[in-house]
């Protein structure tokens, strides 16, 4: 099953500073163009904190008509676990009478809920970041998450329940949950749907084994796929959202039971129209039609030309290899592990012409910095493109066209000589014309 879940326009506050897509309204009108990517999704999943506090009711209505005329599942999410004092703002403390209320916002509009994801239950009571005197055992999460299944399924009796989980990306602490919720409830988990911190090395190979041992027990297995928190722009999220399919399904070969495609992140800024590039149900349409085309344009126009190829550099430190900087995604760098000078070099593999290099900044403390790029093809001198010089910070982007493009390189180096931070680089993209 495909669920969808943008992230609709919400009232923002210190940890979350952006509203959500701009356009999420849009969608349920019945001329949105977005027909395809709506055929191709069963379950649209509706945010609890949405649900309990920004929707009016006139919004709410016109969601669950639309969704009801299209045939969409409705899914709620939210927090299963009694709010106390001491869990402050940790997810999946919202307790029963908010998820009784917010599925009687749905009923009284006119929808059913098919699903009830609980957000992050078992990570809630257990994580070593919540405090402790908050934590749970196991089986004491399984009977505060009973006790909300009981309340719920007075409004919806046939309502499926599972969990949004992390659990450091472990089957052992996957099977204490499925174990605990079995031996309470006496039933089993409807679903696990898998909240990846994508920084963990081999996590697809991880999520592997935690999809094969949930298939094991009878469970479906669900994967959210999602761009980084930190990614600049719609294009950059998506894209680094659909090398993630490729790693998972073609890399690992994973078989998710549940494609969960959401945003809790800034992008995407626009879900809609489908035919667009990099709006979010245009990602949904391609996933369906055709996956291998999603994350990084590697052919073409505009095609990132570093992308996967050969890569060395002067320092490597704990294993940041200078691959990662070229592997499309925002939330992996190369790190050289000391100070200035350092270097790394790509290797085009023939002579390109390039349009505009754009360099994804990892830098900590922010301050002055001087870099410059350089190219030439084999037989040939290195000759400096660009120099950039001034204040930078973590998370910037620098970007830099000629007027014409570069023509016949093929060596591309950036020579850091000036920085107060251990030379690092997120990503490194060289385009075309």
């Amino acid at each position: 099953m495909v669920w969808f879940n943008p992230l609709p326009p919400m009232q923002t506050f210190p940890g979350r500073p952006f509203v959500g897509s701009v356009d999420f309204m849009d969608l349920f009108t019945p001329d949105a163009p977005w027909t395809s990517a709506a055929a191709a999704v069963q379950v649209f999943e509706l945010y609890g904190e949405w649900l309990g506090r920004d929707a009016t009711n006139e919004q709410l209505q016109q969601v669950v008509a639309d969704l009801n005329r299209r045939g969409m599942a409705i899914a709620l999410s939210g927090g299963a676990l009694a709010p106390v004092e001491c869990s402050g703002d940790v997810e999946g403390f919202a307790g029963i009478s908010e998820g009784v209320r917010i599925s009687r916002r749905v009923r009284d509009a006119g929808g059913v809920a098919y699903f009830y994801a609980f957000d992050h239950a078992y990570d809630a009571g257990t994580a070593e970041t919540t405090p402790a005197e908050c934590r749970l055992s196991p089986e004491e999460i399984a009977q505060q998450v009973w006790d909300f299944e009981r309340s719920i399924r007075e409004i919806f009796p046939d309502i499926i329940f599972g969990d949004d989980v992390t659990a450091g990306l472990e089957v052992s602490e996957i099977a204490r949950w499925v174990e605990a919720h079995r031996a309470v409830t006496g039933e089993d988990l409807g679903f696990v749907h898998l909240d990846i911190d994508y920084g963990i090395p081999h996590w697809a190979e991880k999520a592997v084994e935690i999809e094969h041992y949930l298939r094991s027990e009878g469970i479906d297995f669900g994967l959210f796929y999602l761009g980084n928190g930190n990614e600049p722009t719609d294009e950059g999220w998506l894209t680094t959202a659909g090398e993630r399919v490729k790693a998972y399904e073609f890399g690992a070969g994973g078989q998710p039971d549940h494609v969960v495609i959401a945003s809790w992140n800034d992008h995407p800024d626009y879900v809609l129209p489908e035919n667009q590039p990099f709006t979010f149900t245009n990602f949904v349409k391609q996933y369906v039609e055709d996956p291998a085309l999603l994350g990084v344009r590697s052919e073409g126009s505009g095609a990132n030309l570093a992308y996967g190829k050969a890569v060395n550099a002067s320092k490597v430190f704990d294993g940041l290899s200078p691959e990662l900087a070229v592997d499309g995604d925002f939330n992996t760098w190369w790190g050289a592990g000391d100070l200035p000078p350092q270097w790394i070099r790509i290797d085009l593999g023939a002579p390109l012409a390039i349009a505009q290099i754009r360099l994804s900044i990892s830098q900590d403390p922010a301050g002055h910095t001087v870099h410059q790029v350089w190219g030439w093809a084999a037989g040939e001198d290195p000759r400096m493109l660009h120099e950039f010089d001034g204040e930078t910070e973590g998370d910037q982007v620098l970007e830099y066209a000629p007027v014409e493009p570069w023509q016949g390189i093929q060596f591309v180096r950036i020579d850091t000589l000036t920085s107060p931070s251990w030379v690092s680089w997120r990503e490194i993209e060289l385009i075309a014309p």
